[in-house]
Formats: C-alpha cells, sequence, structure tokens
C-alpha cells in the first residue's frame, strides 16, 4: 500500500461515509416505508484476502481492475442481496465476515483515487456499463483472465464477448434453478472458474449502469465485519416517494 495515499485517506475518510447503517436495512428487512427481503446466495472464495468489486463483463480486464486496500483473513465468505421486494431489485450487495455488529464504516478503496478535493457526502466506487457488479478475490481475477485467454484460443477468435459467448447461458440457467427474485435472463450467479478453486459472484446492478461506492464495516474490536456495495441507495429511494406524494 502507499504510504502517503494512506496517510491522506486517513485524513479525508470521515468525509467518505454511507448516509445511513448499511445493515440496519438487512436486519429490519425494512427501510422506512419500503419492504425489503435478504436473498443469500452462496459463498465467495477469498484465497488471499484481496477484494475485488467491478463490473466483471466491462471492466474486469488486467489493467483496469484492482483490490481494495483494505484487506481480509483469506477465508470464504457468505454474500447476500439486499432485495427491494415490490420492484424485485437489488439494493445492496453483501460479504459477511463475522457475525459482529458493524460499529463504522469506512468507503472502500483501491488506491488509485484522487484524494486532493473531497467534501463530504461524495464517494468513491466501480463504473458499471453492462448491467452487473461482481465479488470476488483478486487470485479469481487472475484465474478467470487466464481461462478467458483459453477460451479466445480455443475458439478461434469467435469469443468476444464475455456476455453473449459465456455467462448469458449460465445466468438463464440459474435463474431457471433459483428463480426468487430472478428475472428469466438471471440476476444473480455464483460461478467457479473452470480449473480452479476460484469463483465470482455475480450480480445486477440496481437499476443498471451508474458509478456504485462499497463500504467496509468494522466492529467494536476495529476488525473488519463485513462489506457492502450500494446499487440503490435507500435514502434516494425514499425521498422519491415523497416527492411522488
Amino acid at each position: 500500500m502507499d504510504k502517503d495515499f494512506k496517510q491522506q485517506f486517513d485524513k479525508v475518510k470521515h468525509l467518505l461515509l454511507p448516509g445511513f447503517d448499511l445493515d440496519k436495512p438487512f436486519k429490519d428487512k425494512k427501510f422506512n416505508d419500503t419492504e425489503l427481503d435478504i436473498l443469500d446466495i452462496g459463498e465467495v472464495n477469498l484465497s488471499s484476502g484481496k477484494i475485488i468489486a467491478c463490473d466483471p463483463l466491462a471492466y474486469m480486464y488486467d489493467d483496469q481492475v484492482s483490490p481494495f486496500i483494505q484487506t481480509v483473513k483469506p477465508n470464504k465468505y457468505k454474500v447476500s442481496l439486499l432485495i427491494i421486494k415490490d420492484e424485485e431489485r437489488i439494493s445492496i450487495a453483501k460479504i459477511s465476515f463475522s457475525d459482529k455488529e458493524p460499529k463504522r464504516y469506512e468507503l472502500a478503496v483501491t488506491g488509485e483515487e484522487d484524494l486532493s478535493e473531497v467534501e463530504e457526502g461524495e464517494f468513491f466506487g466501480y463504473p458499471v456499463d453492462a448491467g452487473m457488479g461482481c465479488f470476488c478475490d483478486y487470485d479469481a481475477a487472475k484465474k478467470y483472465f487466464e481461462y478467458e485467454n483459453k477460451l479466445e484460443e480455443e475458439s478461434g477468435g469467435d469469443f468476444d464477448n464475455r456476455y453473449d459467448d459465456l455467462f448469458s447461458d449460465l445466468l438463464e440457467d440459474n435463474a431457471k434453478k433459483n428463480p426468487k427474485y430472478q428475472s428469466e435472463y438471471g440476476d444473480w450467479l455464483n460461478w467457479n472458474v473452470p480449473e480452479s478453486d476460484s469463483n465470482i459472484v455475480l450480480f445486477t446492478s440496481g437499476y443498471g449502469d451508474g458509478y456504485y461506492p462499497s463500504y467496509f464495516a468494522y466492529d467494536e474490536n476495529d476488525n473488519i465485519c463485513a462489506l457492502y456495495t450500494i446499487f440503490i441507495d435507500l435514502n434516494d429511494e425514499e425521498d422519491e416517494d415523497s416527492n411522488d406524494e
């Protein structure tokens, strides 16, 4: 980790906090008037403890993806999705590292952010251009690059679109097997990278393309207990509902 970045981040991270307690809607299954549900979608194998969150279709390439500077103990951890029930859309994706209650939150960063002019309420995150986000280990990303290169070589150049040539059928098959809160095209997939112990957990990004922040939660002992990516800000949902009345 770059020491200069870490020092700069420590000075401004209090300005880069989420607008609400991210774990509360998971416990309550409700946010004010918004009814919520939780969908458990298996585990992610964090073999190195270096976590990647990104658009796996548009941005998971060697030169475009970096893990967060915050790391966890290598292990397999539960992934869950917070669903807005009446819309059947994913609001927040979560990795649980323990059962401890969060006491503070911290923006997940890769060390590549420009922190020179940070203002309160701002955030950094990752761009989505293909309607999906993911969680995986840095090892899994490298294994995927190797697998994709192999597919490209074996196809003689016919493998040119990750969604059409690989993930669309897998997503649709998973939707048939696990239809709850999924469209026929599939809204999530816990995918094992072939010929490896690595996996990538993919999920649709709320209303689609955008720019989405992730936050680590820390328990009373200042240990990381969870990671959240916000796709639909529940505060914004409530504001829109109020304006519609």
